[in-house]
């Protein structure tokens, strides 16, 4: 059944690797181990191929099947998104991470535009920050909007620790790079557990909805946007023409993409369901305002 499927499918695959030949930029067969922003032909066109039909078509379906699972009324998630009101303004706290975020990312995209390597801002940390960012300066935050981005995002911070535990530095040259490399990081990590804090963003009971939302909107992200991005760029953004010089993944080949497919959802389900779990249980949340009722001279609490 499989080889049938396969035969019947070689016409379109074919073509498609045609493509990829076509559009992709002119980079080397052998990859340059010693640096980590160009790309090679690690993988043969026919393996870009195969990704882009098959995991791209998965990744859209899913995402859309789930935003829509996600926001179909009259369920108790969609009347979380669309009841909430936020109990007080943003604080000085958030303005200042807020600001802090602001001043990370632009000095990371100057730090890519004088290197010539703007299209390494599509880096998945550094969309993470623009998407964090995207929710705290989200205008209407009674909207569901921001708060399903948020929700998103908690599944995402593993990729934030990852960075810091397995720095990749080989092309850090420019003063502050380095610094701003591990602030930006930390701010990713610190910063969504202020907004916990604060109680004007909602977080939702841990599901698994939620989960594959994020799992596969961030997959959609890599394959197709970042994939043909960096083959028609030939920059190596997040390993799309080759892995990283560790020796588990040099180990799987040409499948080393689709296992760390896997590895991130692994990981996703471990900082979202144990890891803001934690959070959520240990850390006490910012008391709410009191608000004085003035027609009968009671103290009433905020609702949220």
């Amino acid at each position: 059944m499989a080889s049938l499927l396969l035969n019947l499918l070689e016409p379109s695959v074919l073509k498609v690797e045609s493509w990829i030949s076509a559009i992709a930029a002119d980079v080397p067969v052998e990859t340059d181990w010693a640096q980590s922003s160009f790309g090679s032909w690690y993988n043969k066109p026919r393996q870009h191929a195969l990704e882009l039909m098959f995991l791209a078509s998965l990744y859209a379906f899913a995402t859309f099947m789930y935003f829509r699972r996600l926001l179909r009324p009259g369920t108790e998630t969609y009347k979380r998104l669309t009841q909430f009101r936020p109990p007080c303004r943003a604080s000085l706290s958030e303005r200042g991470m807020t600001l802090a975020l602001i001043c990370s990312l632009l000095l990371t995209l100057t730090h890519k535009i004088i290197r010539n390597r703007v299209w390494f801002m599509l880096q998945p940390c550094h969309m993470s920050g623009v998407l964090l960012l995207f929710t705290l300066v989200y205008p209407n935050k009674s909207s569901p909007i921001p708060h399903v981005f948020f929700n998103i995002y908690l599944h995402l911070q593993w990729g934030a620790l990852a960075a810091l535990a397995f720095p990749d530095l080989r092309e850090h040259s420019m003063i502050g790079e380095t610094f701003n490399f591990f602030a930006e990081h930390v701010l990713l990590l610190v910063v969504p557990v202020y907004m916990i804090y604060s109680r004007r963003y909602v977080v939702l009971p841990k599901s698994k909805e939620v989960l594959f939302l994020s799992f596969f909107s961030y997959s959609f992200f890599h394959t197709p946007l970042l994939h043909l991005t960096s083959l028609i760029s030939g920059f190596n953004l997040n390993y799309m023409w080759a892995p990283p010089p560790i020796k588990i993944l040099l180990r799987l080949g040409p499948l080393y993409r689709v296992v760390m497919y896997g590895v991130a959802f692994v990981f996703k389900f471990v900082t979202r369901f144990i890891c803001v779990e934690a959070i959520l249980m240990l850390m006490p949340l910012k008391k709410i305002p009191i608000v004085k009722d003035n027609s009968n001279n009671k103290i009433k609490s905020k609702k949220i």
